[in-house]
Parts: C-alpha cells; structure tokens; sequence
C-alpha cells in the first residue's frame, strides 16, 4: 500500500511495526461486505492492533470509539490499522484467510519478515511494491528521527513541525511521553500511526541524548 510505504527506520524498529489494509473492489465485490468488514474488524478488535481507524471520523489516537467505527461502515469502506508484533499480524491473517471474505488484504512491513508470515500461511501475494528510499538533494529532507515518526502517517498529516516542536517539549519537560505520543498519533485519521513505535522513538530521542538532526 503505497501510502505506508516509506515508513523510515532502522530494521530493528521497523520489526515492530506492520499496517493491515482491507479494501472491498467497488462494483467487483463490494455488494454485501459490510458484513465482512465487520467481522473483520471484530477479528482485529479480538488480536489487538496498536491503532485503528476510519477515514473522514479518525483514529482510536484521536478517540474515535469502535461502535462509532462499525456504526459508520458501509460496503465501500476501508479498515486501515497497524501492529507492533508480527505474531499478531500473522494471526490477523491466518483467521481471515480460515474465514475465506473474499476482500483483499494489503500488508506493509519489512519484506523478509512479510515474506516469512506469507510462507507460514502458505500465502501468495498478487503484488508487491518496495520503496527504493529518497533520491536527489536529501540533505534537504527533514531530521533522521523527525522522519521516522512523520512518515507513519504516509498522507503527510503529521507535520515535521510538530514533531520537532513535541521534541522540544519532551526535553524541557512540559510534556510527558504518553501525552506526546498521542498528540502526535491525533492527526493521522486513517490509523496507521503506530503508537508503540513511535514511544520507542521519542524515549531513545530523551533518554538517550539522541539529536533531533542527524
């Protein structure tokens, strides 16, 4: 899914971090998949996703509550959520492929850890894109870590000004690091925004005496 594809990080943190979209094809079969889409989302309710949410209501970062996500579902709708545990992703799927929907199914992580739960599942992927990284005047581009947690919400609604100004916060102490997590996850309505991940960050950024540039 092009949007989550140039998530930034080093493999290490990018091992926690996993986006689940599900997508009905309108008029190919998305006559009668609200029904689908709600037993989907009961499965990942049930596994437990680090956030979820729905386009146009938000996310559980910004208090969107899941009856007001499947009181909003209808047959075109998307489900969009991340993982911070691969296991969890890989039990995600191997329900919805027992279940046999019918909708298709976009992950986005690290390829050989994707690759890896698609052969525990005997599962073949139809397509898949990899992102080659950023070309040209790089030195242009945004702070290293300032990047790693703006490009978790892939349609750019987490500012690098935000995120440097909770950085700023953070080390004067005005802010706490679950308050700056959810301020930052708040914008990204769609739900891909991985707080654990973005936690981790922040901590390695405060505790460690890591720079905002590098």
């Amino acid at each position: 899914m092009t949007h989550s594809l140039h998530r930034r990080g080093s493999e290490e943190s990018l091992q926690q971090d996993y986006v689940f979209l599900c997508t009905p094809a309108k008029g190919v079969n998305n006559k009668g998949a609200f029904q689908k889409l709600i037993r989907i989302l009961d499965i990942l309710m049930e596994v437990g996703p680090s956030n979820i949410g729905f386009y146009g209501h938000g996310s559980l970062m910004s208090g969107v509550s899941i009856e007001e996500v499947k009181k909003n579902l209808h047959d075109t709708s998307r489900l969009r959520c991340c993982f911070d545990d691969k296991e969890k992703l890989e039990q995600v799927l191997r329900r919805v492929k027992s279940e046999d929907l019918g909708l298709s199914i976009t992950v986005s992580g690290l390829i050989s850890e994707l690759n890896s739960v698609a052969r525990e599942l005997s599962l073949k992927p139809h397509t898949i894109n990899i992102s080659c990284g950023c070309f040209g005047k790089v030195e242009r581009l945004p702070p290293t870590k300032t990047m790693e947690i703006s490009t978790m919400c892939g349609h750019g609604m987490i500012s690098y000004s935000l995120v440097e100004g909770i950085i700023t916060r953070l080390r004067e102490g005005t802010i706490g690091l679950d308050e700056a997590t959810r301020q930052l996850g708040e914008p990204c309505t769609c739900g891909i925004f991985n707080p654990s991940r973005a936690h981790d960050i922040l901590q390695d950024i405060i505790h460690n005496g890591l720079q905002a540039v590098t």
